[in-house]
């Protein structure tokens, strides 16, 4: 299924999209209950399949598309984390080898535009705005230590990620957070697909167009350190909670690996597609 969190006017929505426009789950009871948003929906204990009925029994949609704002796909996910370098077309990784761990690192939630939604130029050392395409896991169980061979149940979801970069503030200190989560400097959207849709994450299409010009090209079968071992990894240091995404890094073609650079600029159109889940668009527009 394709699930979308969204709104109308000032009102707050999350539902199925189907070809022509949304069912609205957000006043459904299911089992006596009213689920509270999309991570509450993955979670529950049959949400899916009361899902399934409800779509199945649904006279007709509630909203079209051309009415609604689109929302992050979980809007309010507890943790973001994401995966550097972790494909093999990366210089550094051609040039040392395979790290032996992966290097993984929190985003903030209002580092994310939505689908649609501005991709924000900074004004204070803003001008090396880079793009990533990615897949993204969402979580939709309780996950500590889990073992690698089970990690992909623990996944609820997939969505699209362009894990958007700042890089005038690389070397600004000796971690990255300011380069990675400016406010808005990235993207996530538009839905949420079901992981029965996705049965081989590892095998994907990720291609990233700048203004209609194929900037990154590749499949996640390039990752040096797959899905269920990242989500391993990381339930060995945390626990993951629903809802929480897991950005699994970015084939090779990224602004700053070209010569000269090729950064995002106001006006300029990202599009971020993988195949069975979409086309995540957005539009750079500078900081007011």
């Amino acid at each position: 299924m394709k699930l979308i969190s969204f709104c109308v006017g000032k009102n707050d929505y999350f539902g199925v999209a189907v070809k022509n426009g949304i069912i609205d789950l957000t006043s459904i009871v299911f089992d006596g209950r009213k689920f509270l948003d999309l991570s509450d929906a993955i979670s529950a204990d049959g949400g899916l399949s009361s899902i399934r009925i409800a779509v199945q029994e649904a006279d007709g949609v509630d909203f079209s598309f051309d009415e609604i704002t689109y929302k992050l796909p979980i809007p309010r996910p507890k943790k973001i984390f994401c995966v550097g370098r972790n494909y093999r077309t990366y210089h550094e990784v051609r040039e040392d080898g395979r790290p032996e761990w992966p290097s993984i690192f929190p985003r903030f939630v209002d580092s994310f535009s939505a689908h649609e939604e501005a991709i924000i130029f900074g004004k204070d050392d803003g001008d090396k705005l880079d793009y990533e395409g990615e897949l993204v896991a969402i979580i939709s169980n309780h996950a500590r230590h889990v073992q690698k061979n089970e990690a992909l149940s623990f996944v609820g979801g997939y969505t699209i990620a362009n894990e958007g970069s700042v890089r005038n503030w690389i070397g600004r200190g000796t971690q990255n957070c300011p380069v990675k989560n400016q406010w808005r400097s990235g993207s996530m959207g538009p839905f949420l697909i079901t992981a029965d849709e996705i049965p081989d994450p590892s095998k994907l299409n990720i291609c990233t167009k700048v203004n209609g010009e194929i900037r990154q090209n590749g499949s996640t079968d390039m990752m040096i350190f797959d899905l269920p071992f990242v989500i391993s990894y990381i339930s060995r240091f945390t626990p993951l909670e629903p809802g929480d995404c897991i950005c699994t890094g970015s084939p090779g073609g990224s602004a700053i690996e070209h010569d000269p650079p090729k950064y995002l600029k106001p006006g300029d159109k990202l599009e971020v597609s993988i195949d069975g889940i979409g086309i995540l668009k957005n539009q750079v527009e500078p900081e007011a």
